[in-house]
């Protein structure tokens, strides 16, 4: 075995092809749009008045989201609602569906019913027994709902209204 004291030779390929410079890819304009850049800690920006309203709130707009049929939401949130003044559902849940103010009252209302002496356990569950809806409009919807709590026939009256694309009772009266 001999060791070769000679360099390594390097060999260079070749190609025929001539390198191509292509151009720089770009993203198509889409139509002329404004751009606004908010800068912290500088002179506060006003928006310009085509974005206020009359009243001098900002315009917003909200792609249109196609909303359930409010009428099953209000039957459940009634039925609900008078499980929770019966006592056998925690107030907590109905958070989702009840606008701040109408969750407060029914929580005040049912640690009212729930601290009364003779309070019997319900043998049997809140019955529906008519529930009448009216639209008024996209965004808004009243209903009456005629239900059967044990022995007697209760009624209530719901006011929804759509926000964040979903259906929140922001009035409920129970009789």
């Amino acid at each position: 075995m001999s060791i070769s004291t000679e360099p390594p030779t390097v060999r260079t390929l070749r190609s025929g092809a001539v390198p191509r410079h292509e151009p720089v890819a770009t993203l198509p304009r889409a139509g002329r749009r404004s751009v606004r850049v908010l800068t912290f800690g500088g002179p506060p920006q006003f928006p310009h008045s085509e974005d206020l309203e009359e009243s001098g709130r900002p315009v917003v707009t909200a792609p249109e989201a196609d909303l359930p049929d409010p009428t099953s939401i209000c039957c459940s949130v009634v039925r609900a609602a008078i499980e929770v003044l019966r006592g056998e559902r925690p107030v907590a849940q109905l958070q989702r569906w009840l606008a701040p103010d109408v969750f407060d009252a029914i929580g005040r209302r049912a640690q009212l019913t729930q601290g009364a002496p003779d309070r019997v356990a319900a043998s049997r569950p809140v019955a529906i027994r008519r529930a009448r809806l009216l639209r008024l409009g996209d965004t808004a919807a009243e209903a009456t709902i005629v239900l059967e709590d044990m022995d007697r026939v209760r009624a209530a009256a719901v006011r929804l209204e759509a926000r964040r694309g979903v259906w929140r009772v922001v009035v409920l009266e129970i009789g």
